[in-house]
């Protein structure tokens, strides 16, 4: 008996102490690349520039601005920041989110005066719950100014295909104004009231309808095509049908390698398209770092699609920070806010520089600048949910990557304040 007591009190020693060396490890894990990432890079003061002074390609149509996290303050201010400066440098004339395509539909009648609604009206049709803020209310409110003070009118698009719920609220005002004697959304109720989801078999009813819907604005095209909203709301019904098939492709056995892989084909697709139509004017995009650069973890991004049809008429704007406090939503969706560390030494400059842009192709190539652009660093990574592992393992959230690899140049801040979201 006095042994087997003496040999279980060995294995919970044993296990105590392989449990608070997994804890050692992790937390060295952790800490290690942020102190070694805690030193002066020599000469970056001849390449750091003010976001002011921010240089691109002259050859890009289309400028992608990423942000390295969803929650945070200073990526959402840099938007109308470089939105500003390339609507003044480089003749951009068209921003674009990423929210769904009837959200812009919305955001772009207020922007040009076509709009009944107030501006609070217009941020609660914003899905997305993390871009209703002051700040995107304000990049907003600033681009309805300009358009009441310019001839050259600012235009504003959504690229996502998540939640089509505005898209059916359009199609259903649409029809509903127009007296076209059908009416599809009334059947997408279930959808919308968030009982089911839109892959759910007895949806197949609703998108019959609405394709008999499709069809018929196609083939009668002379009596519609003059219509108010006429070519918006066949884009609305297109997107109905590309969420739907997102909404399978998540539901596989590969859901997340194949979701997102077309959920960023599909952006791009979209992006392609709008700049198509704006002549010899620029437009800027806007989202999450995974999506503009040009790659990443397990799927193609949104960003290398649209290299592929642009070559370096894209032009994509990575962002990090070095600290950050970020409102992130947990699996129930209760916010709160967390503090990571990226590791990242191109931000950690920013501690004496101050938020400041790095164009790569400045960069010389016998600097120290150059060697850190181009070899693997950590860089900080942030979506839109939290759990405890996120904490535990930080490898969940930092990227170790050549930063020239994925980007054509950066913004980095220090340190990062967490956002505060407008009432419900």
């Amino acid at each position: 008996m006095k042994v087997l007591k003496k040999i279980i009190k060995i294995i919970v020693v044993l296990f105590l102490a392989l449990l608070l060396g997994l804890t050692a490890l992790d937390i060295y894990m952790i800490k290690k690349p942020e102190q070694d990432a805690k030193k002066k890079i020599d000469g970056m003061e001849e390449f750091a520039r003010q976001i002011e002074d921010l240089t691109i390609n002259e050859k890009a149509n289309v400028i992608g601005l990423g942000e390295a996290t969803h929650g945070n303050v200073e990526f959402q201010e840099l938007k109308l920041d470089v939105l500003k400066d390339l609507v003044d440098k480089y003749d951009v004339s068209c921003f674009a989110m990423e929210m769904d395509y009837a959200e812009g539909v919305i955001i772009n009648d207020y922007i040009n005066g076509c709009s009944g609604m107030t501006i609070d009206e217009v941020m609660d049709h914003i899905s997305f719950r993390i871009y209703r803020t002051e700040e995107i209310r304000g990049l907003i409110e600033w681009m309805r100014e300009y358009n009441n003070l310019h001839d050259d009118k600012l235009s504003f698009y959504g690229f996502d295909l998540q939640n089509p719920d505005v898209d059916l609220a359009l199609i259903r005002d649409f029809v509903k104004e127009n007296s076209i004697d059908r009416d599809p959304a009334g059947a997408f109720e279930p959808f919308m009231n968030g009982e089911v989801s839109l892959r759910a078999e007895s949806l197949n009813h609703a998108f019959e309808e609405l394709e008999n819907l499709r069809s018929e604005l196609y083939s009668n095209k002379q009596t519609y095509q003059n219509l108010y909203n006429y070519d918006r709301i066949l884009e609305c019904i297109e997107n109905v049908f590309r969420a739907r098939e997102l909404s399978v492709k998540y539901a596989g056995d590969n859901g997340m390698v194949e979701g997102s892989g077309y959920r960023d084909q599909m952006m791009a697709k979209k992006v392609v398209e709008i700049s198509e139509t704006l002549g010899d004017s620029r437009m800027m995009i806007t989202g999450h770092n995974g999506h503009i650069g040009y790659a990443g973890n397990f799927v193609r991004t949104m960003g290398s699609f649209i290299r592929d049809e642009l070559d370096d008429a894209y032009f994509a704007i990575g962002t990090d920070y070095f600290i950050t406090k970020c409102n992130m939503p947990d699996s129930s969706g209760k916010r709160s806010v967390h503090r990571f560390v990226s590791g990242d030494i191109l931000a950690y400059q920013a501690k004496d520089l101050g938020t400041y842009y790095l164009d790569f192709s400045r960069v010389g190539k016998d600097s120290d600048v150059y060697r850190y652009i181009n070899e693997p660093i950590y860089t900080g990574s942030l979506g839109e949910s939290y759990s405890i592992l996120n904490t535990i393992r930080q490898d969940t959230v930092r990227i170790y990557c050549e930063p020239d690899y994925l980007y054509d140049s950066m913004i980095f801040v220090y340190e990062c304040t967490p956002l505060n979201l407008l009432a419900k």
